[in-house]
C-alpha cells in the first residue's frame, strides 16, 4: 500500500532530507536480509529471527511514508520492486518453515507408528 501511495504522489522535489536518506539506507540494509531466500538463510537463524526481521522491515517501510514527497519516481520505482520482493521472500519462507514443521509432524508419526509395531512385536514373542 505504501508503494503504491510512493509512485502515485512522487513530484517535483529536492531530494531527501538527512532524515529522509536515513531511512531509506535503513529501508534498502534491512531489505537485504530478504532479497533472497539465501539472504534470508544467512541473516536470520530461525523463524522467529525471521518474523522480528520482516517487521523491522515492515516498520522502516511504513517510516518511509512520511518522506514520499521527498524520494524521486526512480526510489519510487525501486521501493516498490523492493517492497514486492521481499514480502515475496518472506511469504516463501514461512511456506518452507510450515512444509518442514509438516514433514517433523509425519517423521515424529512414523516414529510412533514404529514404536508402536515393535511394541507389538515383543508381545508376540
Amino acid at each position: 500500500m505504501v508503494a503504491v501511495g510512493a509512485l502515485m504522489l512522487v513530484s517535483c522535489n529536492n531530494g531527501l532530507s538527512e532524515e529522509g536518506q536515513k531511512a531509506w539506507d535503513n529501508f534498502k540494509d534491512l531489505a537485504a536480509t530478504f532479497e533472497s531466500l539465501e539472504a534470508a538463510d544467512a541473516n536470520y537463524d530461525s523463524m522467529e529471527e525471521l518474523n522480528a526481521g520482516y517487521e523491522a522491515f515492515s516498520e522502516a517501510s511504513t517510516n518511509m511514508a512520511q518522506y514520499v514527497f521527498q524520494i524521486t519516481e526512480e526510489q519510487a520505482d525501486s521501493f516498490k520492486t523492493i517492497c514486492e520482493n521481499c514480502a515475496a521472500v518472506y511469504q516463501q519462507a514461512q511456506e518452507m518453515s510450515q512444509a518442514a514443521d509438516e514433514i517433523d509432524e509425519a517423521a515424529d508419526e512414523f516414529e510412533d507408528a514404529a514404536d508402536e509395531l515393535d511394541e507389538a512385536i515383543e508381545d508376540v514373542e
